[in-house]
């Protein structure tokens, strides 16, 4: 029961880094980066956009 709180903590921890932050992060940095690539792009046919 002792080593409960520092596993938890450090579970929590591991998760809000992983899930929030690293995810945040490289969406910012790739969005800076590559403004151009990285929002994509459309595929036109006939003046119909047929997909991205």
């Amino acid at each position: 029961m002792i080593g409960l709180r520092p596993a938890f903590s450090t579970m929590l921890f591991l998760l809000l880094l992983t899930g929030g932050v690293y995810p945040l992060l490289t969406t910012a940095l790739g969005q800076w980066w590559f403004p151009w690539q990285a929002n994509g792009s459309l595929i036109h046919k006939d003046n119909v956009i047929r997909g991205s």
